[in-house]
């Protein structure tokens, strides 16, 4: 409940920042900058945590102890961020031209390129030590510095530009201290959190665990680096094909789109230790269970917002005429989420599995099929062909993973609620697109929303269509009328 209520106000800042960012910054370019320093900051930082956060799905619940500051692992979590941030910093100083770009068509990304190294440091230590403390169930704490915090830095930096009292260049300097900040402050909190610290126990890295650290460590950077191409290579490979304004312009539509998923990651963090402690007591029972509330629950939430989003994005628009060519941006990275989430928590399911290599091969299909079908799909739709590619792959890989979780474990989340779902989202979505509604943009958009909001959630809690949602509004009436 707390993580949830963390991410909805986190993402209502970071939606108040991007919709402020077209009007705001004159040209393109300059949201496209800012863009990438979040994107290729990501790319090396997720491969360069160097599967540590598989490692710590699989021993961490060995050597749970707090009175004994669990055999030293937060020192270990911070050694092993050491070595990744050095080979990550230096990797992307030997790729710099690379990614960044080269020519005069590059000189806004290339000004405030050396950004990149602090971000891809903190972003390092935040990754890593958050997988530490979800572990301790405490997976809030990332949530709200990440989810929220973040966003709110963002903000502030975008406020003070808008204001006049600071340039593009420092406006670069707040950006890049906002996307450090949450590594800043786990690196502290988690230290507060541990009762006992101590270097790692020899027990840690026994020579028989050495071995099994080792392999967990390499697939969880294959695993991780797959994943994260998927939702950042586009950006780079944009950069590279079409130019940084390009980058502005999707940037802005992805934002959007990506806010659909924004309810599934708080469920996905938490389940992780959900997940994790289940296996190691062979709890197949709970973890069906879990995968199946995750579907119904996500499900339901994301053809909300997919509809709500898909039927408010072109009225939208008219406020920004120089991104409506970019309309189906938004409709082909809300479907590739909506994909995501109406598969559940799968990918989870299979990372803290004994089948957690299947991950990685899962994820690694994916990367290959993002980036192929962006080397094609861009060449002939630009930002449009970005979008469409990242759903296509998405859409398969889930649908694979769904497939293997059937085969290997029996598991089957699915039912014919799933079906009821996604019909009341398409009738609602052609009978709105079919319903002339002459007025004006912003009242239009009032009227989506409110008409959408109550037809659909009436019917879902009249047929019983999501329990678990239908429980937690009952309980918060009840909160707000006791009697």
């Amino acid at each position: 409940m707390q993580s949830t209520i963390v991410s909805l106000v986190g993402t209502a800042i970071g939606a108040v920042s991007q919709v402020m960012l077209p009007f705001i910054f004159e040209e393109e370019d300059q949201i496209g900058a800012l863009s990438l320093l979040n994107s290729i900051s990501k790319i090396f930082a997720t491969i360069f945590t160097l599967g540590f956060a598989q490692i710590t799905l699989q021993v961490f619940s060995s050597f749970r102890n707090d009175e004994k500051g669990h055999s030293g692992f937060l020192m270990f979590a911070m050694l092993y961020s050491i070595a990744g941030a050095g080979l990550g910093l230096i990797t992307f100083y030997w790729f710099h031209d690379f990614f960044v770009g080269v020519g005069d068509d590059y000189k806004l990304i290339r000004s405030i390129s050396y950004l990149i190294f602090p971000i891809i440091f903190f972003k390092i230590f935040f990754a890593n030590l958050d997988a530490y403390m979800r572990m301790l169930f405490a997976s809030v704490v990332g949530i709200f510095w990440e989810g929220l915090m973040l966003k709110l830095g963002i903000l502030v930096g975008v406020l003070l530009f808008w204001l006049g009292w600071i340039d593009f260049q420092y406006t670069a300097y707040v950006y890049s201290f906002a996307l450090s900040l949450p590594g800043i402050a786990l690196i502290y909190l988690t230290f507060k959190k541990t009762a006992v610290i101590q270097m790692p126990e020899r027990s840690l890295l026994a020579k028989d665990k050495r071995s099994a650290i080792i392999s967990y460590g390499v697939y969880g950077i294959l695993g991780a680096a797959s994943s994260i191409l998927v939702v950042s290579i586009d950006q780079v490979m944009l950069n590279k094909m079409v130019g940084t304004d390009a980058v502005g312009v999707y940037s802005v539509l992805f934002f959007a789109g990506m806010l659909i998923s924004i309810p599934a990651r708080g469920i996905k963090r938490i389940s992780a230790s959900v997940l994790s402690e289940s296996w190691k007591k062979n709890d197949k029972a709970n973890i069906q269970l879990v995968y199946e509330k995750s579907v119904n629950n996500q499900t339901v939430i994301g053809i909300y917002l997919f509809v709500v989003g898909w039927l408010c994005i072109e009225p939208a628009l008219t406020f920004l005429p120089d991104y409506q060519f970019a309309l189906y941006v938004f409709f082909f990275v809300g479907l590739g989420q909506l994909f995501d989430m109406m598969t559940g928590i799968n990918s989870e399911i299979v990372a803290t599995s004994q089948a957690y290599k299947m991950n990685t091969y899962f994820n690694f299909v994916l990367a290959v099929l993002v980036i192929g079908l962006n080397f094609v799909f861009i060449q002939e739709w630009s930002v449009v062909g970005a979008s469409a590619a990242s759903a296509i792959a998405m859409f398969i890989v889930n649908i694979a993973r769904w497939f293997y979780l059937k085969q290997k474990f029996d598991f089957q989340p699915f039912d014919k609620r799933t079906l009821y779902h996604v019909g009341i989202g398409f009738l609602l979505v052609l009978f709105f697109k079919w319903l002339p509604l002459p007025l004006n943009p912003l009242t239009q958009m009032l009227v989506y929303i409110v008409a959408i909001t109550l037809i659909f959630w009436t019917i879902i809690f009249y047929f019983d269509l999501a329990p678990d949602l239908k429980k937690w509004w009952k309980k918060i009436l009840s909160r707000i009328n006791p009697s």
